[in-house]
């Protein structure tokens, strides 16, 4: 019995040793990263590692937004003076092995540009599926994501015309917004109008989905529409009667952790409440330019018209760390073209930061805090995205 017992504790100590050789286990077990980098002005997109090297050089219909998509094998880039949409592959391919999953390291390609409708711009992303408002004619292309790879063809849904469009994705319900109408229509997937929301929403701008609640951005407060049963029901946030003169929200994040909505505000945040209906503002030193949450949602990350580089504490809402990060933007008069901005991508304890100016991408260790690398690029570097896998690699 000692002698089989024996055997037994070798037997699993070399099964053991295999697996973690394997990457089986957790110890096996590390994520993954690569960058992709649009340039402001030409119609180029680069592939980084992780460490600056480029892996890839595409050109592409026109100058890229970039947004990464789930799952992070895949960014979206979009072309909205090129008519059209592309996938970008960014080289990870990935075997699943029921505890883990191989990561392969591949080269990236363009896995498919579609001219999906005329001026391409808002994009939303939720539940696995995507939607991309055209402004051209005011069609939005709905993507089942977790087709990609096999079937890039989208469904079209036709909202009456031409407008600057926010769609946003709630269960088998898209809602799509328009910035000249003002106004929420509700559309099945298949593309049958069903409602129209009656409260107005002037210069509608800025969409973001919490729970059961798709939040707007409007001229005068923020637009909450709620998912109540089969139907929707909407209700307006007004904005505080202190509200500086000109302050709107245009932009909105949400993160299943925090049971409100983030905003920009003039120069500062809206905190939207959407339990007490309450607008509450945030004053920054320096005008946002861009913010999101991290994936596990314990902190907000915002980049300001000075360069700086800040972290807040969503639950306090204060700012608990900042970095001199990028150029400042600089300032150009009304009606002048305006410079490239720095934007950002955020990743699980790592930032990355464009810098248009210096033709540098700046990478942010959000647990040090510190600005660890500053990646030399070249051109002029604005769009950026993260794909990011975990996995195992042999």
């Amino acid at each position: 019995m000692r002698k089989l017992g024996t055997l037994t504790a070798a037997l699993l100590a070399l099964l053991g040793a295999l697996a973690l050789a394997h990457g089986g286990g957790p110890q096996g077990e590390r994520l993954f990263r690569r960058l992709a980098v649009a340039d402001a002005r030409e119609p180029l997109v680069r592939i980084l590692d992780e460490g600056g090297k480029e892996l890839g050089r595409f050109t592409v219909p026109s100058v890229a937004a970039l947004y990464p998509l789930p799952g992070g094998q895949y960014v979206l880039a979009v072309h909205r003076e090129g008519d059209a949409v592309s996938f970008l592959w960014g080289g990870f391919r990935l075997e699943d092995h029921g505890d883990h999953k191989d990561v392969k390291r591949e080269n990236p390609f363009v896995a498919a540009t579609l001219r999906t409708g005329p001026k391409p711009t808002h994009v939303f992303v939720h539940e696995g599926r995507l939607a991309v408002f055209h402004d051209g004619d005011g069609t939005v292309a709905l993507f089942d994501l977790r087709r990609l790879g096999v079937d890039f063809t989208p469904g079209l849904v036709a909202t009456g015309g031409a407008d600057h469009g926010a769609p946003a994705l709630l269960g088998e319900a898209l809602l799509v917004g328009g910035l000249e109408r003002g106004k929420v229509e509700v559309y099945t997937l298949g593309g049958r109008k069903v409602l129209e929301i009656p409260q107005a929403c002037p210069r509608l701008h800025g969409e973001a989905v919490l729970g059961s609640t798709v939040a707007f951005g409007c001229a005068d407060g923020v637009l909450l529409v709620e998912r109540r049963g089969q139907g929707f029901l909407g209700r307006k946030v007004p904005h505080p009667p202190d509200a500086p003169q000109g302050a709107r929200v245009g932009t909105l994040a949400a993160h299943p952790k925090h049971p409100f909505f983030v905003g920009n505000f003039g120069q500062g945040l809206a905190f939207v409440d959407p339990l007490a209906g309450r607008l509450d503002p945030l004053p920054l030193p320096s005008p946002p330019l861009g913010f999101g949450f991290d994936p596990e949602g314990e902190a907000l990350y915002l980049l300001t018209r000075d360069g700086r580089f800040h972290k807040l504490d969503p639950k306090a809402r204060r700012v608990v760390g900042s970095l001199e990060a990028v150029s400042p933007l600089p300032q150009v008069p009304q009606g002048s073209p305006q410079p490239p901005r720095p934007r950002m991508a955020l990743g699980h304890g790592v930032a990355y930061l464009t810098d248009p100016q210096r033709g540098q991408v700046v990478e942010v260790d959000l647990e040090a805090w510190r600005v660890k690398a500053r990646l030399e690029v070249g051109g002029t570097p604005s769009g950026i995205a993260l794909f990011e896998v975990e996995g195992v690699e042999h």
